[in-house]
């Protein structure tokens, strides 16, 4: 019976952080705030949008003309992608005297978006951890700062400081599909995979729930963690999400490596069929795979079409083995004629003769005594068979049905030489010579017939 060998299902705990995040979805989020005008002072547009009431007595949150012209330019700079200007544009801003908490928040937070667009992510932190330290921080700037220094956390790999801010960010602003996410993929990349199921799926219902898109990235992260836990049932489950949702190539296949482990074979090879007929399996390997796929589970005339074609295609080398295991498929289906094909090809790569026995058995079984009688010499020409009684067994059997009787009771007795055919052999010789018997006492009748017609002849001539 074949092995099926299962997929592996890690993603590779060595990959970047970035890589990471941008595989789990963690897409990091530091832009510079949007800033609206109001005469000759400015609120900030976050401000606006902050869905929270302001405290009673709370002070308009404004910035200066001077700063507030400094961060427009900065920002124009940014949209040309002139980061180094918009630097120095910030500089100027930062040299005011007597700047506002509100303004110094603006400030650090702009900052914090140059750094992260320069990758000095250590950088970028401090100027947003600054941005935090801000008196009077609107709720809204305090959410996305927490939730920006979780991401950029995650990006220099202290992952026990993502999970704090997300943790932060989520008391703040509520729960968070995508903080949960991040809270997971920091425990995936500490190899706490036991601590991954609850935020993942924590981040997978309140998506559901909220009628949002949930990410194919979290079904991984879950697969992993129940992989790990060697829950093949649950691995099982989210795959058949995967396949349904996101159907490639490697979800099949590792679905059908889960169905072997849990010993259901038949939609083990219902998995993998499906991947076939998606033009999914594209190599070699594959294609063998499903082909004994379809042997194990007695669909041999499937598995012989897919060599064939394989074969024929060239993504199956043509090599002995797979020659081999295509007129095995073809003899499985009783399809013996289209097994001789492949099986003489194979016969002539082969290093011994087990081949050729193999398809002199096929001509005995389709009546050509001739050719199994050639085939049956070249195997014992070849030598190095495994059943060499068999093979002097089935030359003799050929030989029988041609007749040649004398050569057929010498191929009997040298296949009566092995154990395992001597039985069979013996009673060969008998019924060889039993019929040899016949045929003398057969011939002897017609004989002593001939001549009693003979003499009569000569009676009556007489």
């Amino acid at each position: 019976m074949m092995q099926m060998y299962t997929v592996v299902v890690s993603i590779g705990r060595r990959a970047t952080p970035l890589a990471v995040a941008m595989l789990f979805g963690l897409f990091l989020y530091a832009a510079p705030v949007v800033i609206g005008v109001d005469g000759s002072s400015a609120i900030a547009q976050e401000e606006k949008e902050d869905s929270k009431a302001p405290m009673k007595g709370r002070k308009t949150q404004a910035l200066s003309k001077k700063v507030y012209e400094a961060i427009t330019e900065a920002n124009e700079l940014v949209d040309v992608e002139d980061y180094a200007g918009a630097r120095k544009a910030l500089d100027r801003v930062k040299a005011m005297p007597n700047l506002s908490p509100y303004e110094s928040a603006q400030l650090y937070s702009f900052y914090g978006f140059l750094y992260f667009n320069s990758e000095r992510y250590p950088q970028a932190i401090t100027a947003y951890n600054t941005v935090l330290q801000q008196p009077d921080l609107p709720d809204g700037l305090r959410q996305q700062t927490l939730k920006t220094l979780a991401q950029l956390k995650f990006a220099t790999e202290d992952y026990s400081g993502a999970i704090t801010y997300a943790r932060q960010y989520m008391d703040s602003a509520g729960e968070d599909p995508d903080m949960y996410a991040v809270i997971a993929t920091a425990y995936y990349q500490m190899e706490q995979t036991d601590k991954i199921i609850q935020p993942i799926e924590k981040a997978i219902s309140l998506a559901k729930q909220r009628g949002s898109s949930v990410k194919e990235q979290w079904y991984l992260l879950q697969r992993v963690a129940y992989w790990d836990k060697e829950d093949f049932r649950k691995v099982k489950e989210i795959l058949e999400i995967l396949v349904v949702n996101w159907p490639k190539k490697e979800y099949w296949a590792q679905l059908s490596g889960i169905y072997y482990e849990l010993k259901d074979e038949s939609r083990q090879l219902s998995a993998y069929e499906a991947a076939h007929d998606q033009g999914m399996l594209e190599s070699g390997a594959e294609l063998l795979q499903l082909a004994q796929l379809f042997m194990q589970a007695d669909v041999p005339y499937k598995g012989a079409r897919v060599l064939e074609k394989g074969l024929a295609d060239g993504k199956i080398e043509k090599n002995e083995r797979n020659l081999r295991l295509l007129s095995q498929a073809w003899q499985m289906a009783r399809e013996d004629r289209k097994a001789i094909g492949p099986l003489q090809e194979a016969a002539k790569l082969s290093n011994d003769g087990d081949l050729y026995a193999r398809l002199a058995t096929s001509y005995l079984n389709l009546g050509e005594y001739k050719n199994c009688i050639d085939a049956s010499k070249s195997a014992i020409n070849k030598g190095g068979l495994k059943y060499p009684g068999n093979t002097w067994l089935v030359q003799g059997m050929c030989q029988f049905e041609t007749k040649a009787y004398t050569s057929a009771k010498s191929s009997f007795q040298k296949s009566a030489q092995f154990e395992k055919s001597a039985k069979n052999a013996r009673s060969w010789i008998s019924y060889t010579e039993g019929e040899q018997e016949r045929l003398r006492q057969l011939q002897k009748s017609l004989e002593q017939l001939n001549q009693a017609k003979q003499e009569a002849a000569e009676r009556a001539d007489s």
